[in-house]
């Protein structure tokens, strides 16, 4: 797994602490550091999560729909299959070593419902629920606050399972006159992250997510769907051989203009050959 939301599965089935058992595990947030006394939490999924994840597979792939279906609403729970990139991310105004938005992006060309648009997908989730070292994409970019602080109000409800639409996605809120409108703001940052990810931070991954946003084609090519993940794994749990990695690397290469012997993220320098380590956040 690249991505696993433990706040999103215990919303699920919420667990009691027994009352005679001490706390394991004390930590003071610092806005900066986090710093963690006791054992910490294991960042592969155990045996018992796993087992509590495929209990909620059963529920939600009774109803969930494909990302690329039409006349998806906020709330709905989708399944993907698709070849996307990733990288985490900061708010415009933050330092650069406080990535704490994790950004995957990928696109299905065509409409499988019969249109000649593209299907955009952007699954935004916190860089808690990160299993693996990934590098940077960068900065959101200007304007993109009330993302930002989507993705960790729906962190925040999964901890105490909230598992209801939030306020900033009802009709009555996306309506409101703003200089930034939602629609807007999630494309210019799947914009962002599609075109500042690591080309090998790039695979074939499949998943559950709920639905955020389902933005219209309008004035743009594409359909783009906006979604907060439960998980996210590799398609095949066979490792790509190097010519497929190469392959996917002169693709991206391709689709940006850039020579494939020299290409790296345009990112400004103080981002370039930053990763974030979840091991290393554990171990702090």
């Amino acid at each position: 797994m690249i991505y696993f939301s433990r706040r999103r599965l215990n919303a699920f089935f919420p667990e009691k602490a027994p009352v005679s058992t001490p706390a394991w595990n004390v930590e003071v947030d610092l806005q900066v550091a986090t710093v963690g006394l006791g054992p910490g939490k294991a960042l592969t999924p155990t045996e018992a999560e796993l087992r509590r994840l495929r209990k909620v597979q059963q529920h939600v792939e009774r109803e969930a729909s494909y990302f690329f279906a039409p006349h998806l609403t906020t709330g709905e729970w989708i399944y993907f299959d698709l070849e996307m990139g990733w990288g985490t991310s900061h708010q415009d105004s933050d330092l650069p070593d406080l990535d704490d938005v994790l950004l995957f992006c990928g696109s299905l060309p065509g409409d499988r419902t019969g249109g000649a648009a593209t299907v955009d997908l952007m699954l935004c989730g916190s860089t808690e629920h990160l299993l693996q070292k990934t590098a940077t994409v960068g900065r959101m970019g200007s304007g993109s606050n009330w993302l930002h602080s989507l993705i960790h109000k729906i962190n925040e409800s999964d901890g105490m399972g909230i598992t209801g639409i939030p306020d900033e996605l009802t009709q009555r809120a996306l309506a409101v006159p703003r200089i930034n409108r939602p629609a807007q703001i999630a494309r210019d940052v799947f914009r962002i992250a599609q075109k500042h990810h690591a080309p090998y931070l790039r695979a074939r991954v499949q998943g559950l997510a709920r639905v955020d946003l389902n933005v219209p084609n309008g004035d743009w090519t594409s359909r783009l769907i906006m979604a907060t993940p439960l998980y996210v794994q590799y398609a095949s749990r066979k490792p790509m051989r190097w010519i497929t990695r190469l392959r996917l690397h002169r693709d991206i290469c391709r689709r940006h203009g850039r020579p494939w012997w020299k290409w790296h993220p345009d990112l400004p320098p103080r981002d370039r050959g930053r990763f974030y380590d979840p091991a290393a956040v554990q171990s702090a």
